[in-house]
Parts: structure tokens; sequence; C-alpha cells
């Protein structure tokens, strides 16, 4: 047999035989004689690829090309196959043909089906799912409540104030009469890939980004409501003009009488105050000012003022309406951004890219999908392994 039947099994197994190719190829399928060397490049072509698995029952490669190939097969109570009459050799030999192109072709479709299976478990193996609604609750007493994996309903009693896992997921505080004694200081914490919502004893309404943290009284007695944050929270503040709502973070004092404001008071950052609703009283040390809505304040620490600027109240919120907004933002703060609510650690490897962002990534998406978005803009490139993620210039 010529080398040419190799040559154009292997061209049309790879799907890459033009169309005079598989003409010829099935002129010498057809010639008396090709049975012994189709067999032997059948093998060769199944043997090629490590298949986890054979996609034929036993026997059922060699039956099929037999039948074709000889024109007749043996009874087979077992498998129901029944005998056929011979028929001429040019019958035989197309038959031989279709079934010998018919199982290369069944392969092919195996291995790739195959490879898709393992890319997509791959790819699934190596991605990140969101973070969610996850926080630690501290008693009085010290003891730990995880809230993510607490039922619905009443979690524990504080003084006269149950504490109460409503239907929603959030946490709130419902007085039951009046409060004696020293207040008791209750603190609600969220992880990397965490936020949790908050309704305090005075109805006020708080929402928690990751990594932050809010201690508070279970029950406001005094002058004033007094509670303390880290990282973020977003305030809805009951209104009571007899009793100031005063959140405090590092040096820094917010007072209000009932209004809705973004407070950001992560450690590497200097602390951002900023009004949506009302009006708010910030003051650091004998420094004051007054914000209106739509305003920032951020304390300098060159000048011991307040630097108050304008800002897009919708983009800095969007974090609790399940979004990550950026504007211009550098690739540092956007990699600050996701690691927290993935929980993730961030290398680079090389230079540094030199890049800024802007446009919105809902918080909803696996982390692939993130920088999917992130990479259509060019010039970086993402890779994930575990918990691990490798940025570099593209």
């Amino acid at each position: 047999m010529s080398e040419r039947l190799p040559y154009l099994f292997h061209q049309y197994f790879n799907k890459t035989a033009t169309p005079q190719e598989r003409d010829e190829l099935m002129q010498l399928i057809n010639e008396p004689g090709s049975e012994t060397e189709v067999y032997g490049l059948m093998e060769e072509v199944f043997k090629s690829h490590q298949f986890e698995e054979d996609p034929f029952p036993a026997g059922a490669r060699e039956r099929m090309l037999d039948m074709a190939l000889a024109g007749y097969a043996k009874a087979d109570s077992d498998n129901n196959i029944v005998p056929i009459k011979k028929r001429s050799n040019a019958l035989i030999y197309a038959a031989a043909a279709i079934a010998v192109l018919a199982i290369s072709f069944g392969l092919y479709q195996y291995r790739l089906r195959k490879n898709d299976e393992a890319l997509a478990a791959n790819k699934a193996h190596q991605d990140v799912k969101p973070g969610g609604n996850k926080a630690i609750l501290t008693l009085a007493n010290g003891a730990k409540i995880e809230l993510n994996d607490a039922q619905n309903g009443k979690l524990g009693q504080q003084g006269n104030t149950s504490v109460v896992k409503l239907a929603n997921g959030s946490l709130a505080y419902v007085p039951g009469g009046s409060t004696t004694g020293a207040p008791m200081i209750n603190t609600m914490s969220t992880p990397r890939g965490g936020q949790y919502q908050l309704q305090l004893p005075d109805g006020t309404a708080v929402m928690l980004n990751s990594e932050s943290s809010i201690s508070y009284p279970t029950a406001f007695t005094g002058k004033a409501r007094n509670v303390t944050v880290t990282g973020e929270a977003y305030f809805e503040v009951a209104k009571n003009k007899k009793m100031p709502f005063i959140v405090s973070y590092g040096s820094q004092k917010v007072e209000v009488l009932g209004t809705h404001f973004d407070i950001r008071a992560y450690q590497e950052q200097p602390g951002k105050t900023t009004l949506l609703e009302g009006s708010v009283k910030i003051s650091n040390g004998n420094e004051k000012q007054i914000l209106v809505p739509g305003q920032q304040a951020v304390f300098n620490a060159n000048s011991k003022k307040f630097d108050i600027k304008t800002v897009d109240t919708e983009d800095i919120v969007a974090w609790k309406n399940g979004l990550f907004l950026f504007d211009n933002t550098d690739l540092d703060q956007v990699m600050l951004e996701l690691s927290r609510w993935y929980d993730i650690d961030v290398v680079y490897k090389g230079p540094k890219p030199t890049l800024n962002f802007t446009g919105e990534v809902k918080k909803s998406n696996n982390l692939s999908k993130a920088f999917k978005i992130l990479e259509s803009t060019g010039g970086v490139k993402f890779t994930i392994e575990g918990k691990t993620v490798t940025v570099e210039k593209k």
C-alpha cells in the first residue's frame, strides 16, 4: 500500500484534508487488501490519544470494521446483531470507508469533549467565588457568634435587649424595657470576603463593608448615641434631636441628629466621611467642619485641616449596592478593593503596570469574570492560583 494512505488518513482525522484529499482517501480505502493497514491506522490514532476510558465497548471497534469489510456479521444474542447478506466489493469497501471515518470522527469528538471537560474543571478550580453576608458578633461577655451560620430568630439577651437575626439575614436589637446599670457593649466585625447589615437599638441602620467593625451599646442612654467603627460603614441614622448620634474613628468624630452618610476608615488610607442626606459635623481635635449633601471630608495631616470636595455619592456607596465603581482608579486601589471582597493575596510579576480603570464590576461575579472585564481594557494580565493572584503587564 502506498504511503499516501497514512498521510490522507491523518489529514482527515485532524480535519485538515482538502476535498480532493478526502476523495483520494475514499478510493484508497476502497481498494482490496486495505483492511490490515486500515486496522493499524485506527489503532495508531486511538493509542496516540491517552483517553481516560475507551468510548466504545470492548471489541466494538473491531466488530464494526469487520462487519463493514466482510459484509456480514455473526449473530450475537447479547447485542442483538442480525446477520446481513454479502454485498459487492464496491459496496463493502465503501461501507468500510464510512465505518473507519465514522469511528475516527467519534474518537475525535470524544477527545474534544474530554479536553473541554478538563479545561472547564481546571477553570472552575482556578477561580474564586465572591464574598457574601459574613460577620462575627462579639457579646458583652466575650462570647462570639458566627452570624452567617446562626439560625434566624433570637440569638441572645443583652440586659433588657434581645439580639435577633431577622429573616433577611440582618441583625437587630429589640429593646424590652427600661435600661439599668452600665451599658453592655457589642461588636460586629466582618472578615475579608464579608459584609453585613445591622439595626441598632434606636432603629439606626448600618451596613458594614469587608474587613470592618462597629462597637455599640445594646441600649442607648445618656446624652448621646456613641459608636466606634473601623474599615467602612454606611449609616442611615434614626432621628432623635435630644440625643445626637456620634461615630468615632481614629481621632475623628462625626456628629449627626439624623442623616445618611458613609465613613471609610481603613488604616492604609486617610479617613473619609461622605454625606448623602441631611448634615453632619465632623471634628478632629479643635478642627471642625459642617458638611452638606454631596460633600466629602478628608483630614489633612500636614495642614491639620479638613479638605472638602464634592463627589458623586452614588459612586461612594456603590459597594453596598453590589457594585465596584471605578473612576480613573489606579491598579493598586482596584486590587485592594478586590482583595478584600474575594479574600485573595495579590503579587506582581515583573514591572508593575501603571494603569487606571474606569467602569463597573458586579460584586456577584466570580473573580475570573471580574478579571476578564479588567483585562479587556488592555495592558494587564491576571493569573489565579488558589487564593493567590499574580498581576503582570500584558
